[in-house]
């Protein structure tokens, strides 16, 4: 019976550690696919597009700081029934619960930050398309009231004309 005990510890570990393996192989390749996003923009891009596709991948790094999270915690958990709390091996799980707690604060920070730099992008998108809808309804109203103009400046050159014809006439008269 102690052979099946060891045995599921054994297998149980080495599940447990290919499942860490796994979810830290993940956040790294997330880390990276954050700095080709970042990399694809100006550093001082502000843009929904930027902020979009930061927020896609902050999203899945905080999901597998959760999974990587919970794993760790199980493992604290049975390290202080079988060892107690002030063994130096679950000390050691401690620190990396709360290493693995730190860095799921820091992505939901980060998160939270880009959200309302996101909402902010938003509302002067909206506030810029307000301000070209009002331009060009000015821009309307003034070529409305160019045609209107028009035929009046068409009259008032029209009279110049003739008091231009009137004027040569009169030179003509005084030169003969």
């Amino acid at each position: 019976m102690s052979d099946i005990g060891v045995k599921l510890g054994v297998e149980g570990e080495s599940e447990f550690k290919n499942a860490l393996k796994q979810i830290n192989t993940n956040l790294k390749t997330l880390g990276t696919e954050m700095k080709a996003v970042t990399s694809a923009f100006d550093k001082n891009d502000t843009s929904i597009e930027k902020l979009s596709e930061q927020n896609r991948v902050l999203n899945k790094q905080i999901d597998e700081q959760k999974n990587k999270l919970g794993l760790l915690k199980a493992k604290l958990a049975e390290s202080a029934a079988e060892y107690g709390e002030n063994d130096a091996r679950t000390q050691k799980w401690q620190q990396q619960v709360n290493l693995a707690t730190a860095a799921l604060n820091k992505s939901e920070l980060q998160l939270k930050n880009n959200n309302k730099a996101l909402e902010e992008a938003s509302k002067e998108s909206k506030s810029a398309g307000d301000e070209t809808e009002k331009a060009g309804k000015q821009a309307k109203k003034s070529g409305e009231d160019a045609e209107k103009g028009e035929s009046g400046w068409s009259k008032l050159g029209g009279g110049l004309a003739k008091a231009g014809e009137h004027a040569a006439k009169a030179m003509a008269a005084l030169g003969a």
